[in-house]
Parts: C-alpha cells; structure tokens; sequence
C-alpha cells in the first residue's frame, strides 16, 4: 500500500506541479522523431540481451547451465513483476524459480543476488567515473554552486556507496563473517531449522564466487555495459524529442536515477520522472531541457518500459519453468 500511495502521489504531484506544461508536453511527444525512438527500443532489447548474458555467466559458476535466449525471456518475464507489481524484488524471486534446479536453490539464489549486488556496484563505478570525467573537462563542474549534481560532494557520495557496496561483498565472500552468521542462524527458533540452514547453504553458495574471479569481473564489465545500453536507451528517448544535453551526462545521472528508483514504489514509477527532471532541468547543465521537454522524455521512456513489463506477463503466461535436471536447452 505504502508502495501505492509513494508512486501515484508522486505522478499527481508531477500533474500538478507542471499542468501548464502538458499541452506542449503532449504535443512534444505526438511530434517525436520515430528514428529515435526505433534507436531506443533496439538498445533497450540489447539491455535485456547483455543483462542475460552477465546473469548467465554467473549462472553457470554455480553449474546451472540455460541459453542466453531462455534468460532474456525470463529476464523480461521478471520486468512484470518487477515493474507492475507493489513489490520490488518480485522480479528477482521469478528469475530464481525459473532457474532453480533440484538441489540447486541456494545456488540459483547465489547467482541472482550476485548479478543484482554486482549490478549496482557497476552502476556506481560508471557514474562515478563518468562524473570525475566531466568534472576534469569542465572547470566549472567542480564548483558546487555552479553545477551541484556534478560537484564533488555528489562524487564523494558515489565514492561512499560504492564502498559500502564492495564491503558487503568482502562481507559476504569472508568465512569469519559466515561463521557469525551461522551462529545467529542458530539461534533462530527450532521450528525455523529449515530455514536456518537453507540460509546456511546460500550464505555457503555465494562464498563460493570468491575462487571464480573470471566470472565476477566479466560480470562487473557487463554490468557497465548494462547500465550503458540503459543510458543510451534513455538518451534516444531524449533525442526522440531533439534534446541536446551530451549523453555523458547520461552516463553520470542515469545510473544515480537507477539508485533513486529503490526506493519503496511500483517500480520506480513516480521517483524515476521527478528524479530526471530534477537532473535534467538544472540551468547550469549543457543542452538542458525545458520542463515539457524532460517530462516528455521521462513519459516515452515510461512507455518504453511498460511496453517490455508488459511483455513479460505474456511470456510469464506462455513460458513454463523447467522442473528437469537434464538437458535444459531441451526444456526452453
């Protein structure tokens, strides 16, 4: 419910704020460039191809063997649920029943929550990187007055959850923390022993990682051409509507949008348009958008985004879970 109110206060707070702009908003998009457009559907399926394929490879580390085809579909499968429904990590329980094998839970879990842990590692490295490169070639992008969500407190702060992210995953690849963990597990109630020790058996399975360093890079390398495909999808929207502000400012404030949007709403919806207006709209940015513009903007890639959840429920629909332990190209 909490989830409810956030998404669609926020849209009515929006309605409300820029109802003199939506006339010319709506225009805005009636007269998008359909070459852009076309540019941003083809990046958003290559978003979900590469997001398919770092999931896989982690997948496989763990000895569960499904085509890339299968995990898109199943990875579009989980936008449904990610995206429609009041919850945020639908999307992901869906992605683990769909490539859980017998036996196989806690590794199927292990590799999900990597390649989410991971995905958010890349994200804050890309914006990061891509916020001290514009802050190295504009002098006014270190003046915090001039140009705040560029400035060096916005890059201290990435710094800091990217620390805090790289933490957790020393955290959790480390046995003396398991060995805490296994100590609070025990003292769990009995009549929760069999969740203590599927807990255990996970806890184990994602230790595992820390002797594949070959996985876990390839997967923090396509996790930065996740969130790339991801800013250029957004950027093309952009363009549908002859925005001109560089795409490295994508690079920096789509990946900060992508953190934004956790929190509690029904994917995202609601945060993710005020947040890229309130990025998008600054006078001090290069090309910077006007309100109907970056409304505009905010909108198509919303359609976007419904038309692939939307997606997801025909295929969740026509796509049954293999439940068999041999041969699963056969089973896709």
């Amino acid at each position: 419910m909490l989830r409810l109110v956030i998404s669609f206060g926020l849209l009515a707070l929006l309605a409300f704020l820029f109802r003199n702009q939506l006339g010319a908003c709506l225009r805005t998009i009636r007269q998008a460039d359909l070459k852009f457009l076309l540019l941003a559907f083809l990046t958003y399926i290559l978003f979900i191809w590469v997001s398919a394929w770092r999931w896989q490879i982690l997948l496989n580390a763990q000895g569960l063997h499904f085509s890339a085809w299968f995990l898109a579909r199943v990875f579009t499968l989980g936008l449904f649920f990610c995206k429609l429904l009041p919850t945020s990590i639908g999307g992901d329980v869906m992605r683990i029943a769909y490539t859980v094998k017998p036996g196989k839970g806690p590794e199927a879990f292990s590799a999900t929550f990597l390649d989410r842990l991971i995905g958010f590692e890349s994200l804050t490295f890309l914006a990061v990187l891509m916020a001290l490169f514009i802050a190295l070639r504009r002098s006014n992008a270190l003046s915090l007055g001039k140009a705040g969500l560029t400035g060096p407190a916005v890059i201290l702060l990435l710094l800091l959850i990217l620390l805090f992210l790289l933490i957790i995953t020393v955290v959790l690849f480390n046995d003396r923390c398991h060995n805490i963990a296994r100590r609070i597990f025990s003292h769990l109630p009995f009549q929760l022993h069999r969740l203590t020790q599927t807990l255990d058996r996970a806890y184990d399975a994602v230790k595992r990682y820390r002797h594949q360093p070959g996985p876990l890079a390839l997967s923090f390398i396509l996790g930065i051409g996740v969130q790339a495909t991801l800013s250029l999808a957004w950027f093309f929207c952009a363009g549908a509507v002859r925005a001109t502000v560089p795409l490295g400012y994508y690079f920096v404030f789509i990946p900060l949008l992508n953190i934004v949007v956790n929190i509690p709403t029904i994917g995202g919806l609601g945060v993710r348009e005020a947040a890229f207006l309130a990025f998008f709209t600054p006078d001090w940015l290069p090309g910077k958008m006007g309100a109907e513009q970056a409304l505009a903007t905010a909108l198509i890639f919303l359609g976007l985004d419904l038309f692939f959840a939307l997606l997801g429920g025909l295929l969740f629909a026509l796509t049954p879970r293999p439940i068999k332990e041999n041969n699963p190209e056969k089973e896709e």
